[in-house]
């Protein structure tokens, strides 16, 4: 063996065993150096490169390195369900499909390769056939926890609630998808409604998602009629909010030793009281502010009260498998901003990375979101202003549980619970729902959100100066 191939083998190795480790930053720049440095184009190595790309979020080039792994070798059913996986993230849908199904043609009756053209049919808005792809893998592979997840998003979309949530439940059989608090005991995991809660102490935890904690809280109110004493484990920016919305309940941070006679996971709620679309509870908002801090924002804010007051957030969570779809660049919304008589704020607690790529700070807009210290924060805020316009994240929730009026931007592949072409939302009565269609450009999208809030502002106007009042 020359010392060239040597070197390379070696390589490969170390860069190999880093990726199996879970050492992913690590195994990314042995990959770089692999394939850029030492010209490594082993079919592997172009793969397990686009693996280490994608998980970093650098999209394009990992999609660059899929499809040479499958021009490399046509029948390479690793590298087009990779693909199909990346594409759809970028928003390339048919695509997407295209190369699951030459995965499914390769190998018609492997699992991961249904449930990888599930995903895509469900991503293309194609729900029927998606549900009939992902338990065709669910009967080769029964087991399979991802696909049970992926087959409650495809119910959910449907609304079929009632049958997802126990396939969502099944998260927990993998680490990767969920994982169990510490304090968890198997034989303490509350069964739902039928168990008594009058007298004891349920522990309840939130998992990862601000959003996903704001949707259930709602349940909280109804434990708390069961007769329940409630102990919940929130992240720390959420729990003023959360103990002046819920009086009686008793915020914790998960690493203190609990004391509870039962548990229960805060996701898990809807599932265990059966919630179907027509008994969703509390729709129309659930949460309350401290008054201090509800004064605090009163006052800050007065300075527009006499213009027509808009949040704006643009970008969602980085670390988002959809934050590509979902979010859009500030700039996209300057006709938004250049609207006479509305004053814009940004809602965005971070800086929006490469999606604001205009000045936030500025006479169109107004940044104070540097002022929040918590939620509490944030939700005093929302309250104040005529409208909340935002992408899917976590400020949409925040503004439909105070019952906030707020519109939200949806990718065409928005996430199962805003359902399919509705423009409302079961879970907030104060949501209207503003879709990109599949063949519609983000802005298109904005001037029909255009349109509509001049429509909305001379309502505002009309009723803030109905006939025979002066203005």
């Amino acid at each position: 063996m020359d010392p060239v191939q040597a070197t390379t083998l070696l390589f490969a190795d170390q860069a190999r065993r880093l990726l199996q480790a879970g050492e992913h930053a690590q195994a990314l720049a042995a990959y770089r150096r692999l394939y850029e440095e030492i010209g490594d184009r082993d079919r592997y190595t172009v793969l397990h490169y686009g693996q280490c790309l994608a998980r970093a979020g650098e999209l394009e080039p990992a999609a660059a390195r899929f499809r040479e792994a499958a021009v490399q070798e046509p029948g390479f059913l690793e590298a087009h369900l990779e693909l199909s996986g990346v594409l759809w993230r970028l928003g390339e849908f048919q695509d997407s499909l295209s190369h699951a199904r030459a995965g499914v043609h390769l190998a018609p009756e492997h699992p991961q390769a249904l449930r990888t053209l599930g995903v895509a049919l469900l991503q293309a808005r194609q729900a029927d056939e998606a549900e009939r792809q992902l338990r065709r893998a669910l009967e080769l592979d029964p087991d399979a926890a991802a696909t049970h997840v992926e087959l409650a998003r495809c119910l959910w979309l449907a609304g079929r609630l009632s049958e997802a949530w126990g396939e969502f439940e099944r998260r927990w059989d993998d680490p990767a998808l969920a994982r169990r608090p510490p304090f968890y005991e198997a034989d303490l995991e509350w069964a739902g409604p039928s168990q008594p809660l009058q007298g004891r102490r349920l522990l309840v935890y939130a998992e990862p998602g601000h959003g996903d904690t704001m949707q259930a809280l709602r349940y909280l109110p109804l434990l708390q009629q069961l007769g329940a004493e409630l102990v919940c484990v929130v992240p720390t920016a959420l729990v003023p909010l959360v103990e002046s919305s819920f009086p009686g309940v008793e915020c914790v941070r998960p690493d203190r030793d609990v004391q509870a006679d039962l548990h229960a996971a805060l996701l898990d709620l809807p599932g265990r009281f059966g919630t179907t679309l027509q008994d969703i509870p509390s729709p129309r908002g659930y949460l309350r502010l401290p008054a201090a801090r509800v004064r605090e924002w009163q006052e800050r804010l007065a300075p527009w009260q006499d213009r027509f007051r808009l949040g704006l957030a643009w970008r969602g969570a980085a670390g988002h498998p959809n934050d590509r779809n979902r979010s859009l660049a500030l700039s996209q919304l300057r006709p938004l901003l250049a609207m006479e008589g509305v004053q814009a704020f940004s809602l965005q607690k971070d800086d929006g990375g490469a999606w604001t790529d205009v000045a936030v700070q500025g006479e169109p807009m107004v940044d104070l979101a540097g002022e929040w210290r918590d939620f509490a924060d944030s939700a005093a805020m929302l309250q104040q202003l005529d409208l909340v316009l935002t992408v899917d994240t976590a400020t949409a929730h925040l503004g439909g549980a105070l019952g906030v009026p707020t519109w939200v931007m949806l990718p065409p592949n928005a996430d199962a619970r805003w359902l399919l072409e509705r423009e409302d939302s079961p879970w907030y009565a104060s949501l209207r729902l503003f879709r990109r269609g599949p063949d519609e450009s983000r802005e298109q999208q904005v001037a029909r959100v255009v349109q509509a809030l001049a429509a909305h502002r001379q309502r505002h106007l009309a009723q803030a100066h109905p006939p025979g009042r002066l203005p």
